[in-house]
Parts: structure tokens; sequence; C-alpha cells
């Protein structure tokens, strides 16, 4: 990773990289509480056996979706300029299309056809077809980095070749103040609440989006300019952290209150107007879900950086891996999923279990296909 807003050589910042492990981790185990429950998008779900895991772990999936794609964004909008200043224009285009264009091309190609094997043929007992449609499945994220990379990248054209032209300059000696940061949740409430009447959640849309999801993600990534340009992640202080974190804690238990009065316990048709429409229930659950952004991140950035800056050998190859974990996890689980089928257990259980085998397996995995030759050009 690069260093601070300075522009030169600084010390690797490795409460970053530690954070990024802890992240990826919680993809794998957000993606695997969907397989056994939870609400979401997944190719092999396995039939509930209680009425406890649906619940549980849907409060669990519906915390992680109100950060961890979004801090993702941050960071990565965080080091997009100083890669660019450090490359130049040629060579950050070259190296994005590289880094997040080859990824999706090996998916949209060879992932989605063992996916087909795994599912259709080893699950269902059909005959394997190749697939050539283009799709991007859960790399929509690189996809999404790709383009904000570029309209990044022709904006800082423009700007550059613009006399006077002021670059991304809010806060440029200071930190949001607690009052911005309240504005900025009232502004993200309403946008999403307004871009879900017509994207609810779980609607997808061309070029393999979740429109739903997008006013928090394209809002992370500004920031994530912002911090790298006003030094924020440095200057981010312990009591604003604490304040912050006191309101993440608030706001895990108002996710039940909310989901009994709109109903969920009583209909299944009534979690539909909290992801999407002229609902009331959907603009509550964009408001909590925005509160749970700003607070769970700022309290995550400052504890990481205070408890764990350090670094191990361990680590340090966990780290290296994140990125390549984060493409193949899916093909993992898919795999664990079918041998647990049959398994009769609670689907509460089989999360833990698969978890436990899952985290492991996709980073030795990682591990080993990172020494094939020429893969650290793309993977790192």
């Amino acid at each position: 990773m690069e260093g601070k807003a300075s522009g030169k050589s600084s010390p690797r910042l490795f409460y970053l990289d530690n954070f990024r492990i802890y992240l990826t981790i919680l993809v794998i185990l957000h993606h695997a509480a969907i397989a056994y429950g939870g609400s979401g998008d997944w190719a092999i779900k396995d039939p509930d056996v209680d009425e406890f895991s649906p619940i549980l772990l849907t409060f669990f999936t519906a915390v992680n979706q109100s950060y961890f794609m979004s801090a993702f964004f941050l960071m990565a909008g965080y080091f997009t300029p100083r890669s660019l200043e450090r490359k130049g224009a040629t060579a950050f285009i070259r190296d994005r299309f590289i880094r997040l264009g080859v990824p999706i091309l090996v998916f949209s190609t060879l992932i989605i056809n063992i996916h087909q094997l795994i599912i259709s043929v080893w699950l269902g007992g059909n005959p394997f077809k190749w697939n050539f449609t283009y799709e991007v499945g859960h790399l929509w994220f690189l996809q999404a980095l790709l383009i904000f990379a570029l309209i990044y990248a022709a904006y800082r054209a423009w700007s550059d070749r613009t006399p006077n032209q002021q670059r991304f300059r809010f806060f440029p000696d200071r930190l949001p103040s607690d009052r911005s940061m309240v504005l900025s949740i009232i502004v993200l409430s309403t946008l999403t609440f307004v871009v879900r009447i017509v994207y609810p959640v779980g609607k997808w849309m061309a070029p393999g989006f979740q429109f739903a999801h997008f006013v928090h993600y394209t809002f992370a990534f500004f920031v994530g300019i912002l911090a790298y340009r006003g030094d924020w992640l440095n200057r981010l202080g312990r009591d604003k952290a604490r304040r912050w974190g006191l309101v993440a804690l608030v706001m895990l238990p108002i996710f039940f209150m909310v989901a009994i009065l709109g109903g969920v316990l009583e209909s299944d048709t009534a979690l539909e107007k909290f992801l999407g429409g002229l609902h009331w229930q959907s603009l509550v659950y964009a408001t909590w879900e925005s509160i749970l952004f700003i607070a769970a991140l700022t309290f995550l950035l400052v504890f990481f950086r205070e408890r764990f800056s350090e670094t191990s050998p361990r680590l340090r190859w966990m780290a290296a891996s994140v990125y390549t974990v984060y493409i193949i996890h899916q093909t993992v689980l898919f795999t664990l999923n079918v041998l647990f089928l049959s398994v009769p257990i609670p689907t509460v259980v089989k999360f833990i279990l698969v978890s436990l085998i899952a985290v492991p397996a996709c980073f030795l995995l990682a591990r080993l296909i990172r020494r094939i030759p020429y893969t650290k050009r793309v993977l790192g």
C-alpha cells in the first residue's frame, strides 16, 4: 500500500493491511451466511431447518452490508491519487486494466464454467455446456473500481489542464465535524431511498451492479480521495471514534425494533418494503444503513490503527493474498455448500463449520495460486 498524503515515501500502513484482512474474512462469512439463511443472493441455498438461523444470519448480513464493501471502496479511493501521481496517467490506466480487467476476464470465461460444473453438473446432474456470456458475478466490485479509476484519471487530466482548478479541497487541513457527518448521513439516506424506489435491494442491472448500494459506494470512494488529501486517517482521534462507535452500538438493536414494527415477523412480503419502493420501511432502513456506515467505519479505522498496527510473517502473507481470496472465495464456498447439503444439522451450525473451513482454505489456495509464474503481476 502507498503512504500518506505528503507525497513522500512513507512507511507501510500495516493497520490498513490488517483491516483489509478483516474485511476479506467478513466477505467470506457474509456469503456463507446467505447460503444458510441470511437475506441475499446466492446460487446454493441450504433449506432452513429451524426458525432461529434465518433471523440471526439476516441480522449479520445486514450489519455487514451497511459498511464492509463501502470500506473497500474508501480504501481504494484513498490509494488512487498517489498511485496516479506516482505512475502517471498512462501507466496508471494500464495497471488498472491489468489488475482489475484480467481477473474479470478470467472469471467470465473460466471461473463461471467451474461454477457450472459445481452447481449444474455436480449438484443438479445436468450435462455440461460452456457458458460464453459475459458475467462478472461478485467481481462487480473490480468492475466498479475500474470505472471509478477511469473517471478519476479523466477528471485529473481535465483539472491539470485547467488554470486555478481546485481539486477536491473539502476539509484539507482539518477533519469533517460531527455536524458535517450528520449532514452526510441525511444526504446518503435520502439519495439511497430515492434510488431504491426504482432499483430495490436485490435487483441486479447491467453491467452486473446492484444500484441500491451505489450511493454509499460512490460516496466512500470520493471520501477516500478526500481522506488522502487531508490525511484524515492519521488525524482521526480516539474521542471521535468512541462517540461514533457508541452510535454504531446503539444502532444494532434498533434493527430488530424496526423489523418488528415493519411487520417482518408477520408476513414474508413485508421484507420487500424494507428493500425499496415508496415505503416508510425503506426510508428507515436506508437511514439505519447510512448511520451504521459512517459510525462503524469511523470507529473501526481508529480501532485498527490503535490496536492492530503491527504485523507478522503470517499477517504479511495474508495481506498479500486478500485480493486473490476475494476472487476465488465463491468457488470454495460453492464446493463446501454442496458437500454440506446432506448434513442434518441446524443451518447456523453449518454456517459456523463451513466458515471455519472456508477461511483458511481460501487463504491457503490463494497462496498457492500466487506462486504460479506471472500471477503476481495481476494479483500483487
